[in-house]
């Protein structure tokens, strides 16, 4: 078994955490390497050295059995740019505040990596949004887990013009729009009224944020669907944000989203399962009139 490890910095109060676990894959003898800049950042700010590890920049060393993803969400999403199409499958660990992404919490690693080494989890095939077009700087990763978003620069209003496998819906005159696959129903998508979608569901939500006409709601499509997207400003710019990337925009602005041609291959551990994660993570169903 090769491992990756995969975070960002954090704060000092799980360092003594972050450190129990590189020394218990040290313990158990596990092949391992660690992205750089977070190699880096331990050493650093922690001292934290591992003369046995290999580092790695953009894409984990061939051999690799599985990226793990120290951090919350965010963290999980931006590994997504080293797995890219590799197939690695790739586990959350949470050490941030909600990680409905994540198969444990950072304190229960050791019953993890027991798992992850006796191949005790399922893996999950998590459909991508791809967004093609000329907009897009060489620098961006053009795929997300979660949603596009295209949202306003300034205080007025942006239209946003779609166009589904060639029919036009009515223009969404709003904040921003999202396009959330099954993973991000549950994110952004969800704070902005989208419906919940179970993750094996192959569809697509698009949203309006605070929509002008509020008789515009959230529509289901099919995942094979093409949209082709226009933005209108009223000045001169908007944002597109693909999952945790930011690129700025003109009005006048197209591209196209689609379903992309390769999944991300998610762990999850035995025992656990989407609506068990949303009555944790999310407090589903929870009502304080019956509780005693």
């Amino acid at each position: 078994m090769k491992i990756a490890l995969y975070g960002r910095a954090f704060t000092a109060d799980l360092s003594a955490e972050v450190h129990s676990a590189i020394t218990l894959l040290q313990e158990r003898e596990v092949a391992f390497s660690i992205y750089r800049p977070f190699y880096d950042f331990l050493h650093r700010a922690y001292g934290i050295t591992i003369p046995e590890a290999d580092t790695f920049d953009r894409l984990p060393p061939d051999g690799t059995d599985c990226l793990v993803s120290i951090g919350g969400d965010g963290t999980l999403l931006g590994s997504l740019q080293h797995v890219r199409d590799s197939g690695i499958p790739v586990i959350g660990i949470n050490r941030g505040r909600l990680g409905f992404l994540s198969a444990a919490s950072l304190d229960a690693f050791p019953q993890a990596l027991d798992a992850i080494l006796e191949k005790k989890y399922t893996i999950e095939n998590r459909t991508l949004l791809e967004v093609k077009g000329a907009i897009l700087p060489a620098t961006v990763y053009p795929y997300a887990l979660n949603e596009i978003g295209i949202q306003r620069h300034s205080p007025a209003m942006i239209g946003v013009h779609v166009q589904l496998n060639g029919e036009k819906l009515p223009v969404y005159w709003s904040d921003g729009l999202l396009v959330a696959t099954p993973t991000g129903s549950t994110a952004y998508s969800m704070s902005v009224g989208g419906p919940i979608v179970m993750p094996p569901s192959k569809s697509f939500i698009i949203s309006p944020i605070a929509p002008h006409n509020l008789n515009v709601r959230s529509l289901v499509i099919s995942d094979d669907t093409l949209l082709d997207i226009t933005v209108e400003t009223r000045d001169s710019n908007a944002f597109l944000t693909i999952d945790n990337q930011l690129i700025e925009i003109n009005s006048g602005a197209q591209f196209t989203v689609c379903k992309a041609g390769f999944t991300l291959r998610i762990i999850r551990l035995h025992g656990s399962n989407f609506f068990d994660t949303m009555r944790e993570k999310l407090s589903w169903g929870k009502d304080n009139r019956n509780m005693h």
